[in-house]
């Protein structure tokens, strides 16, 4: 009677453990892309402040500044009196090195009245295997990061 108890316990370990199996890429893509979403959601969140205080700093008259790739320019997260080194200070949480484009337009001059326009652009790397997983089954359709923008409009003072 108990060698059959034992026999039965076995066959249902190796049914745990193929079930187990079944189950856990899909568990560990969810587990990877609330992690993910997540974190991009706070990458998003910052780079929208980053160039909501730009473009408010633009509106009451601080000067553009310039920004060019590799941090050189005003970006380089302690310039504050630029408006690109006002975005670049504020986005400096997420890393500089990743930050693709900053830009301060007037579209229709700098006069009272008329409006600025910042714009930002960052790349965010997914900092769990989210993409490697999701590559294996779908053969690649998920990249390695994904680029995050904003756009911030204000009316000049």
């Amino acid at each position: 009677m108990l060698s059959w108890i034992a026999e039965r316990l076995r066959k249902t370990r190796g049914q745990s453990l193929v079930e187990f199996a079944l189950i856990a890429p899909m568990f560990l893509i969810l587990i990877f892309g609330v992690i993910d979403f997540g974190m991009g959601l706070r990458a998003y969140i910052t780079v929208s402040q980053a160039t909501r205080e730009g473009a408010r700093s633009a509106a009451i008259g601080m000067a553009p500044g310039t920004f060019t790739t590799g941090g050189a320019g005003d970006c380089n997260g302690s310039t504050n009196t630029t408006v690109v080194g006002k975005v670049c200070a504020t986005m400096d949480s997420l890393g500089l090195s990743n930050l693709s484009e900053v830009s301060v337009t007037y579209p229709d001059g700098v006069a009272p009245g008329n409006s600025v326009r910042v714009h930002a652009e960052y790349e965010y790397d997914y900092i769990t295997p989210l993409s490697a997983v999701v590559s294996f089954f779908t053969g690649g359709s998920l990249g390695g990061s994904v680029t995050v923008s904003s756009t911030t409009d204000m009316r000049l003072e």
